[in-house]
């Protein structure tokens, strides 16, 4: 059950900040604020937010009179050189068309209204559909394989905190193949990004769904993302989760064929006082399907991570295969790790299984490292970018896969001259 914030400030300013730019003369936004105010915003004594209080972070960030602040791109946004994508950029979450580019012909752009609001909707998602300046809606056609990533591009650039609602919404029809990808380049520290993203897959279509995050260091996330899968469908995501003050992943898959098969993989390394939590959903909702998850995390310092994954397994959903595995090593005494797989089966000819673990750095593999001439530091970074670089074994744009282990790497061990 969500409570109600005590103070005022936040989501009463949010509420005054909605009427006074005219918000709630539109239908539906109107009535996700409605949602959300009977709701409240989610605090510590909230369940699904009770280790990772990003209203409490917000309180006295959020400045309203810069709700309209939008900057121009001041410097390249292209990620990586070698890997040329189809780009959707938000500058300050608001889409900037004469920024993006489209390179493959047969995608198609349009700006939509959002879906209508439900009570079930997470808090920050109908914060977004009340104050999102509009959805970018993506769409190809039959049997059409993407010859280029579609990478969503979130930049920031500043004086002032950025309050960001950006909202995107991609529907491929039958028999596709793409890649999309997502990243943020922080030009400030300051800014709260507030993100939904929503990919309707066809049937007989692979999807691969990359989520790079590495903002800027006071960076408050809010991610969610729901991706729909149709008969015999494939879908590989990937999160990646480098840098940030706090960020808040809701990944839910929702399997509504036969002869899906779903693989969710996710690499959070938390250091310093930051937080990171991943919650994620898998609904199996029809028969012989299959679907696989492994998140891996390495804390150190104050860090403190939440992993909290759920499996639903509906009755009409037989034959299912799932698994789910959540592993993470703690760096030091100070750092900690939430953990909660959670299987809900309704279902009885079904394999599931799922599992977690917490320990600290491989000791003796650390000695043999070290006793074939490794240097202490040299031999750890080797040993936790193995460990976290598992998550990454299936994905098959290499030059992507690449630059993910190499900053992977760097955040590992910094000082490593590669």
């Amino acid at each position: 059950m969500e409570t109600v914030t005590d103070k005022k400030n936040l989501l009463a300013s949010l509420q005054e900040a909605f009427v006074q730019r005219g918000l709630h003369e539109h239908v539906r936004r109107r009535k996700a604020m409605e949602l959300l105010s009977g709701k409240g915003l989610p605090t510590i004594k909230s369940e699904e937010y009770r280790f990772t209080p990003v209203t409490r972070a917000l309180e006295g960030k959020v400045n309203l009179s810069q709700l309209h602040s939008v900057s121009q791109v001041t410097g390249t946004i292209e990620l990586i050189p070698e890997l040329p994508c189809n780009r959707i950029v938000f500058v300050n979450g608001v889409h900037a068309p004469e920024a993006s580019s489209i390179l493959d012909m047969n995608l198609s752009v349009t700006l939509k209204e959002s879906e209508e609001s439900s009570a079930d909707h997470d808090p920050f998602d109908l914060l977004n559909q009340a104050f999102a300046a509009q959805v970018v809606h993506l769409q190809i056609g039959e049997n059409v394989a993407l010859q280029h990533p579609v990478a969503f591009v979130y930049y920031f650039d500043s004086p002032s905190f950025v309050f960001a609602n950006p909202r995107w919404k991609f529907t491929t029809g039958p028999g596709c193949k793409l890649a999309v990808l997502e990243y943020t380049i922080a030009r400030t520290e300051g800014y709260f990004n507030n993100k939904r993203s929503h990919i309707e897959v066809g049937e007989n279509t692979d999807l691969s769904f990359v989520m790079i995050q590495q903002g800027g260091k006071e960076e408050i996330l809010v991610n969610n993302a729901r991706v729909d899968l149709a008969k015999s469908s494939q879908v590989s995501c990937y999160t990646c989760t480098l840098e940030g003050r706090m960020i808040r992943n809701n990944l839910t898959l929702v399997l509504n064929g036969e002869g899906i098969d779903a693989h969710l993989h996710g690499a959070y390394l938390v250091s310093g006082n930051n937080l990171v939590d991943n919650h994620t959903v898998v609904d199996h909702r029809k028969p012989n399907s299959h679907s696989n998850e492994l998140y891996k995390g390495v804390m150190s310092d104050q860090a403190k991570a939440v992993f909290n994954g759920k499996i639903f397994v509906r009755p009409d959903a037989q034959k299912t295969n799932a698994f789910q595995s959540n592993r993470n090593i703690l760096l030091s005494d100070t750092s900690t790790i939430h953990t909660k797989p959670q299987l809900e089966i309704w279902a009885d000819d079904v394999k599931c299984s799922h599992g977690c673990t917490t320990g600290q750095l491989d000791e003796e593999a650390l000695f043999y490292l070290r006793s074939r001439g490794i240097e202490k530091d040299a031999a750890r970074g080797m040993l936790l970018t193995a460990f976290a670089s598992e998550t990454l074994e299936g994905m098959k744009d290499e030059t992507l896969r690449s630059f993910i282990l190499d900053q992977i790497l760097k955040k590992l061990h910094p000082t490593n001259p590669s």
